[in-house]
């Protein structure tokens, strides 16, 4: 008995190539989107470290700027590597339950470069 080598019909050979451009095409696709992916998460992460930074830099300057007495340890507007904060100081219209009156201290953190604002608190503080 005679085993004959199995050749493809003449009229299928073309489509082995078309199939490998086809997975070739799909792998490409699909590298685009994970590269895609990755990018954006990697954005995500940056601008969360930015955000949590700016709240670190609010909340010293807030610390620091809070402070009961006549003058303020820190200066309302000053910057810190890339970070910009400004400090705002308005009279309270409510009372303290002893009668002490308060001010409302604000801070704004800002991105130095672009003016944009990261973070924002506000707290109480006692006038003097």
């Amino acid at each position: 008995m005679q085993t004959r080598a199995l050749q493809p019909d003449p009229r299928e050979r073309g489509f082995l190539l078309v199939e490998a451009l086809v997975a070739l095409a799909i792998a490409a696709l699909m590298a685009a989107l994970v590269f895609d992916s990755v990018w954006q998460m990697g954005r995500t992460a940056s601008a969360a470290a930015e955000q949590r930074q700016a709240l670190l830099l609010a909340r010293s300057v807030l610390a620091a700027a809070s402070v009961p007495g006549v003058t303020s340890p820190i200066a309302a507007r000053g910057a810190d590597g890339r970070y910009a904060w400004a400090i705002a100081n308005e009279g309270y219209s409510g009372e303290a339950a002893d009668g002490l009156p308060l001010e409302t201290v604000s801070v704004a953190v800002s991105d130095a470069a672009t003016g944009r604002v990261l973070a924002r608190l506000t707290t109480l503080k006692a006038q003097q």
